[in-house]
């Protein structure tokens, strides 16, 4: 099978990856986060578990409310339920990996969210505007924040994501965003 190479970033949290593999039980990218960028708000994940190595540079990464700093040939796993976050604080560009395993839709999910935020569709803080667009790339990431009681964002998340999927907005964000034959 012949790779093609996928690339997208992301101009509110200033960085760009590169999908190094991605299968049913495994997403790996590359990504390089400019000076200065990174996400702002914790979150974290129900199901799936993050692997960060630090290929180049010093990343700032925030878990249960402890900051780590990881530099070059660091590697460091979050498992589900971890609040998290990252970003870099540094001068230079960080280079890293990240590999998700059994990652669902999140290949999707990445390049919708990227997507809608280069079309200038999102907030500040990089969500989309359209409530269905949130709830259906939250829903694909299986992402929350920790300031939501758990049950009744994945009650509504998962409701709303199903009504966009039924009216068929799901189906027009991944034809719109999604490369495909991958």
């Amino acid at each position: 099978m012949e790779y093609k190479k996928i690339e997208f970033s992301n101009s509110i949290i200033k960085d760009r990856l590169r999908i190094i593999e991605n299968s049913k039980y495994k997403l790996k990218f590359r990504t390089f986060l400019e000076s200065g960028g990174g996400q702002n708000q914790l979150h974290y994940h129900s199901k799936i578990n993050e692997t960060f190595k630090i290929i180049k540079g010093k990343l700032n990464i925030v878990i249960d409310n402890k900051e780590k700093i990881l530099i070059t040939g660091n590697e460091y796993s979050i498992p589900p339920h971890t609040n998290h976050m990252f970003y870099n604080k540094s001068d230079e560009q960080v280079i890293f990996d990240v590999e998700i395993k059994n990652p669902g839709k999140m290949i999707n999910a990445l390049q919708i969210m990227y997507g809608l935020t280069n079309d200038g569709l999102t907030n500040k803080d990089g969500l989309p505007n359209n409530v269905f667009h949130t709830a259906i790339g939250l829903n694909m990431m299986d992402a929350f924040s920790p300031k939501i009681p758990y049950l009744l964002q994945k009650g509504s998340v998962s409701t709303i994501a199903f009504l966009g999927k039924i009216i068929g907005i799901e189906k027009k964000l991944i034809e719109k965003h999604c490369i495909k034959n991958y």
